[in-house]
């Protein structure tokens, strides 16, 4: 019992490397709000204007967003070094790879792993990727080695989830978001991460889910992409001893 309480406490505090990583991700996001004219080329940080214009898995799901990103990285390691890491994406799993110290501040008790773990590794439709110990959102798209996505219904105002087959709230987030590898050569893959949104027309949920959003969204994704590029690639230089 004590070894729980220990291991606890030591979960709870932020290591000096945390709150390094966390005073970068504040930099950045103050920086993106002094650069909102540049918010179009975060959009698609990564890719040139004709890839993020291509269809992407999921994009079916939220087809008319009203504010969307997709960022890529490329990795030097092979695609199949790089999707164990997607594979076990989110809180109480592997992580999100970006900064612990941001997201643990708002008590999402999100710890990024260094480590494959065998029990996230067989995903499935309809598993749960829990994002905080209160939110989780269902996997809707799984292509295994290749892509991830989850899909989210939310009534803004009840602050709940809902059925859409059932339910049509007045004010309403529509989310889905996909993380996927694509191999690039046998030694070499990119990870995208793409998120789009759809939500009831209004000031407010404009400010909020676009220009007020967009700076945090894109520091937080940045982070996840270098996150799990260092990871693939620590992996593949051990593989290669």
């Amino acid at each position: 019992m004590g070894t729980i309480l220990l291991d606890e406490q030591r979960r709870t505090r932020f290591t000096l490397l945390q709150i390094m990583e966390g005073a970068e991700g504040i930099l950045i996001i103050v920086a993106a709000y002094l650069t909102l004219f540049f918010k179009p080329l975060r959009d698609r940080w990564g890719l040139s204007s004709k890839e993020a214009n291509s269809t992407f898995p999921g994009d079916h799901l939220v087809p008319q967003p009203r504010s969307e990103f997709v960022h890529a990285i490329e990795i030097n390691a092979p695609a199949s070094l790089v999707w164990p890491w997607i594979a076990q994406i989110g809180q109480g799993r592997g992580g999100f790879y970006s900064y612990e110290a941001l997201e643990n501040i708002f008590g999402l008790q999100i710890y990024n792993s260094d480590k494959i773990l065998p029990e996230f590794q067989q995903p499935k439709i309809g598993d749960l990727i829990p994002f905080s110990p209160k939110d989780a959102y269902p996997v809707v798209i799984y292509e295994p080695g290749k892509a991830m996505a989850i899909e989210n219904w939310y009534d803004l105002n009840k602050s709940s989830v809902y059925n859409q087959a059932l339910e049509s709230p007045m004010n309403y987030l529509h989310l889905s978001w996909l993380w996927m590898v694509e191999p690039l050569d046998d030694k070499r893959s990119r990870f995208i991460s793409r998120n789009r949104l759809d939500y009831s027309p209004s000031l407010k949920n404009s400010l909020l889910f676009g220009i007020l959003g967009e700076p945090v969204a894109f520091a937080m994704d940045r982070k996840m992409c270098y996150g799990i590029k260092r990871r693939a690639e620590n992996l593949y230089r051990t593989a290669a001893q």
